[in-house]
């Protein structure tokens, strides 16, 4: 009488172990070097629909040198900047993959490869990447995916700007060498982080004459906004994107270095950058920046 717990008890065990869906690695493998290539496929074909489609509805992107990126509309603002970048390829190679026991979660560690044609030629970059993966239903989406370059990080930024005046006093001439101008971030309501600014000349909130250059990152972008006052802008490098109006979405007229524009005070604009870009704004302080259709 004794044994018949016990026989019940390892009848129940079976019976869960029969029930316990059996993981095979080798399927799931296969699965997300499946996915990995439908990515260099959609990158090579410019197709946003079909990368986002790849990743989870609640998915978190983190691309380096911004905030993390969660949710479908998030990730496919980040997608579709890096494919406006010419002739854009994308290289994934795991080098191990992991697959939980649960048979539901799965982790690809590799290497990449992005390239694209820019202002001065080809432009190859390499790096490291970690995704995870989620079972959603009966498909494997991308749940987390981070990555970083291996390429070294910018030069830091030179020392205190070279100023020379100039006699006599009472006129100074103000001379700032290039070399010593020191980007700091910029960050405005309503814009996208990663804008810097330099302060050549002047006190842009004060009421005189100033000179600032911005640096947009590539595929930046900035809302409609207008300035209350005049500015004079020169395009130093890159490829600079503007147009004029309150609501965004219009043509988009491409820039080169050397290029000037006047934009008459609180006329509304938008724009960005194609690649990195560096403009130089002039004009009569103070330099404001105030969202288009937004009442004050």
């Amino acid at each position: 009488m004794r044994a018949k717990p016990i026989t019940l008890l390892v009848a129940a065990l079976a019976a869960a172990c029969a029930t316990t869906p059996r993981v095979d690695p080798a399927t799931v493998e296969s699965a997300i070097h499946a996915i990995n290539r439908q990515m260099e496929q959609a990158v090579a074909s410019r197709n946003v629909d079909a990368i986002v489609a790849l990743y989870a509805t609640d998915a978190v992107f983190m691309p380096p040198n911004t905030a993390a990126l969660r949710g479908h509309a998030a990730i496919r603002g980040n997608w579709a900047e890096a494919l406006k970048l010419p002739n854009a390829s994308l290289r994934l190679t795991p080098t191990r993959i992991d697959v939980a026991a649960s048979g539901d979660l799965a982790t690809d560690v590799g290497t990449y490869t992005f390239s694209f044609t820019g202002d001065q030629g080809p432009v190859n970059d390499r790096g490291k990447y970690m995704v995870r993966f989620a079972k959603v239903g009966t498909e494997w989406k991308i749940a987390n995916d981070i990555f970083n370059s291996d390429l070294p990080a910018a030069a830091p930024a030179p020392g205190p700007a070279t100023v020379v005046v100039l006699e006599p006093a009472g006129d100074d001439m103000v001379m700032n060498a290039a070399a010593g101008l020191t980007f700091q971030p910029l960050e405005v309501p309503g814009f996208k982080s990663g804008m810097q600014i330099a302060v050549v000349h002047g006190d842009p909130m004060g009421k005189g004459d100033y000179t600032i250059r911005l640096k947009l990152p590539a595929g930046y972008t900035f809302p409609a906004h207008y300035h209350p006052n005049a500015e004079h802008l020169t395009v130093l490098s890159g490829a600079f994107l503007l147009a004029m109006g309150d609501k965004e979405g219009g043509s988009l007229h491409e820039y080169k270095p050397g290029d000037f524009l006047y934009i008459p005070g609180k006329k509304p604009h938008y724009g960005g950058a194609k690649t990195e870009t560096v403009i130089q704004l002039h004009g009569i302080g103070p330099f404001e920046i105030k969202l288009a259709g937004v009442a004050e």
